[in-house]
């Protein structure tokens, strides 16, 4: 993709994104899921899913290290809470431990390692997901290693501060609602307060953290849109997934008596693979809609050219 085509795709607006580039719904279905397969972003789900497991546990101990600070009462046991809300219990439960354990053994020995292990899993993290996003635009000259990496350390620590903002909202969100239902009670608030907090929150964190990826990780210039058909695909896409895969693994999956111990290891691993699928795909609706936008765009200058200049 030339220099020229990029700052094309850079003026490309949001209402182009959201009339799909031109394409009609049923096109942009069988565009994306062709070029999911064309440009192989099953191996790069693949790979997200083994970094972003080499990544969980040095966020754990930095995440655990960094609540110890905060003034804050609860924290960990909102985390766990949401974790248990959204997981399937097994791998609930080895998370659990992970993280009783990590509290009764951090040292700052560990927690140095931590953040080590956390830069260097989360650069690699989001290396691959910037190969397979360059594939989605069709990216010619991809950025320099050392920019590129430089650029995902920024993204790997900016979502942490995110998660950890996240955190603080699900503690202080639960007691505003219950300050709220003292004084103006009802029973649709008290339904919306009490079972949306926390999902409003997920949905924010992911939403947020999805739109600054694709805005910043693809080694092409595009605007920054908080709301794209490709977003909004990952964040509904996301919820589906954390319901019916812990329903399916409850309920009609037996990964514990198939693997033993291992059961909540393979859940845990089919779970960031499908996340990472999901993120993937968003990058591929949105990649289709630029494209299908950009010839639109093309086809309407050549066309007022010619007219304006006919041969």
């Amino acid at each position: 993709m030339t220099e020229q085509e990029q700052i094309q795709l850079g003026k490309i607006g949001f209402r182009a994104m959201w009339k799909f580039g031109g394409l009609t719904p049923w096109n942009l279905i069988y565009l994306s899921l062709r070029g999911y397969s064309q440009h192989r972003l099953s191996a790069h789900s693949a790979q997200f899913a083994y970094y972003a497991m080499f990544t969980l546990i040095p966020l754990l101990i930095v995440i655990i290290a960094c609540v110890a600070q905060l003034p804050i009462r609860g924290l960990i046991l909102s985390m766990e809470n949401a974790i248990n809300q959204g997981l399937p219990q097994n791998v609930s439960q080895m998370l659990f431990a992970q993280i009783t354990d990590i509290q009764h053994k951090t040292t700052y020995s560990l927690i140095g390692a931590g953040l080590f292990l956390l830069a260097l899993g989360g650069t690699r993290l989001f290396l691959t997901m910037g190969t397979g996003l360059d594939a989605v635009f069709e990216v010619d000259h991809r950025r320099s290693f050392w920019r590129a990496g430089g650029l995902s350390l920024l993204l790997t620590f900016g979502v942490l501060i995110l998660l950890l903002l996240s955190m603080i909202l699900l503690v202080i969100g639960p007691e505003l609602a219950r300050l709220l239902l003292t004084n103006f009670y009802a029973p649709w608030l008290h339904l919306l307060l009490s079972a949306g907090v926390r999902w409003s929150v997920a949905c924010g964190f992911m939403l947020i953290s999805t739109s600054v990826i694709y805005w910043v990780v693809p080694s092409v210039k595009l605007p920054w849109k908080i709301f794209t058909p490709g977003s909004l695909f990952v964040v509904i896409s996301w919820v589906i997934m954390l319901q019916g895969f812990r329903l399916y693994v409850e309920n009609i999956a037996h990964y514990n008596e198939t693997y033993g111990t291992l059961g909540g290891f393979i859940v845990l691993l089919a779970w960031l693979y499908m996340t990472g699928a999901i993120l993937m795909m968003g990058g591929e609706i949105n990649g289709v809609i630029y494209r299908s936008a950009k010839q639109k765009a093309e086809r309407t200058l050549q066309n007022h050219l010619n007219s304006t200049h006919p041969i």
